[in-house]
C-alpha cells in the first residue's frame, strides 16, 4: 500500500507540471482574468476540470486505445486541435480594447466551450494518456490507482490553473490605457501560437 500512496504522490507532482506550465488553457485563463476578471472566469475554469475529467474517465474506459488501432484518428485530432488554437490566437490577437465594444462584442468562455476544448487540445490528451498509464498499477489495485489519478488531476488542477485567472486579474490594474491591453492581447495571441510546435508534433 505505501508503494501505491508513493505512486499517488508522484501523480501529483506530474500534475502539478502539467497544469502549471504554460499550455493553451493557462494561457486563456489568463488573458480571461485580464479582460475580464477572476469572477466571470469561473465557469472557464470549470469547463476546463469537468472536460479534463471526462476526457480522463473515457480513456480509462478504453477509448485511449482508438488511437492504437486507428493512428489516423491521432493527426485528424491534430488537425482539428491546429486550426482551432490558430482561431483562439486570432480572437484573442484582435480583442477589442474599448471597454463600449467589449460589453458589446466579448464575453468569456462558458463551462461548455472550455469543457469541449479539452477533447482537441493536445495537451490534455498527453497529460492524462500518462496518467492513465505511468501511474496506475496492473491487477486489482488498476482501478484504484486509476481513479486516485482523476482525484488528484482535480485536486491539483483547479489551485494551480486558479493562479493564472489570478495573474491574469493582477496585470489587469496595469492595463489602465487601451494601448497597453492591446499590447497584452498581442504578447497572449503570440504565446498561444507559440505553444502550437511545443505540444503539436
Amino acid at each position: 500500500m505505501d508503494g501505491i500512496w508513493a505512486l499517488v504522490g508522484s501523480a501529483a507532482i506530474f500534475c502539478a507540471t502539467m497544469t502549471m506550465t504554460p499550455g493553451p488553457n493557462n494561457i486563456l485563463l489568463a488573458t480571461s482574468g485580464a479582460n475580464f476578471g477572476v469572477k466571470r472566469t469561473v465557469p472557464h475554469l470549470l469547463g476546463i476540470r469537468l472536460g479534463q475529467t471526462l476526457l480522463h474517465i473515457a480513456i480509462l474506459l478504453g477509448l485511449g486505445s482508438v488511437f492504437e488501432s486507428w493512428p489516423m484518428m491521432h493527426q485528424v485530432l491534430q488537425i482539428l486541435s491546429l486550426g482551432y488554437l490558430l482561431y483562439l490566437a486570432f480572437k484573442v490577437i484582435t480583442m477589442p480594447v474599448n471597454r463600449e465594444q467589449q460589453v458589446e462584442r466579448l464575453r468569456p468562455m462558458t463551462i461548455k466551450e472550455s469543457a469541449l476544448f479539452q477533447w482537441i487540445n493536445p495537451k490534455s490528451w498527453l497529460a492524462t494518456i500518462t496518467l492513465c498509464t505511468a501511474f496506475t498499477v496492473a491487477g486489482e489495485a488498476y482501478w484504484f490507482t486509476a481513479l486516485m489519478g482523476v482525484a488528484v488531476f482535480n485536486i491539483v488542477g483547479l489551485p494551480t490553473s486558479l493562479t493564472w485567472v489570478v495573474l491574469g486579474a493582477t496585470i489587469r490594474r496595469k492595463l489602465d490605457t487601451p494601448q497597453r491591453q492591446q499590447y497584452f492581447n498581442w504578447c497572449m495571441g503570440g504565446l498561444l501560437l507559440i505553444t502550437i510546435p511545443l505540444i503539436i508534433h
